[in-house]
């Protein structure tokens, strides 16, 4: 099995290269980090990925904004395979709108690594974080 081709866009450059680190030393992905939704549609763009890790509040094209790019023109044609929202909103209206932005699994912030080997594991729809059992996404609202 080839490692998973990972984008992470994150803001936090602390957070993006823990994770980053974790998925490249734990895991054996591959994986380009980027500090904003500008520059990870184009790494989507140049090279694709198996999964995108989005941040979805971030200064400029945030995480809402990639999602709305990635369901409109050429830009589907790069769509990753699964993409995983990283963020600390889960609400229910949070989680109807990823829904509907075709977001496959939701990571609440804070998480382990653990937590987010599991979600890239599973490889099913789900919202997982901070102890709670694992929910499809599809049910969470």
């Amino acid at each position: 099995m080839s490692p998973l081709n990972v984008i992470l866009i994150d803001d936090e450059s602390s957070l993006r290269d823990v994770i980053q680190e974790g998925l490249v030393e734990l895991f054996g992905c591959t994986v380009r980090a980027v500090p904003d939704g500008e520059t990870g549609l184009a790494c989507l763009r140049e090279s694709g990925a198996d999964v995108l890790l989005l941040d979805l509040l971030m200064p400029g094209l945030n995480g809402f904004g990639v999602l709305e790019r990635l369901q409109t023109g050429d830009a589907m044609a790069y769509r990753p395979g699964r993409v995983i929202a990283m963020s600390a909103l889960t609400d229910r209206a949070t989680m109807q709108t990823l829904r509907d932005l075709g977001v496959d699994s939701v990571l609440p912030k804070p998480f382990s690594l653990a937590e987010l080997r599991m979600v890239l594991r599973l490889g099913e729809p789900m919202a997982y974080g901070r102890g709670a059992q694992a929910v499809p996404i599809a049910q969470s609202a």
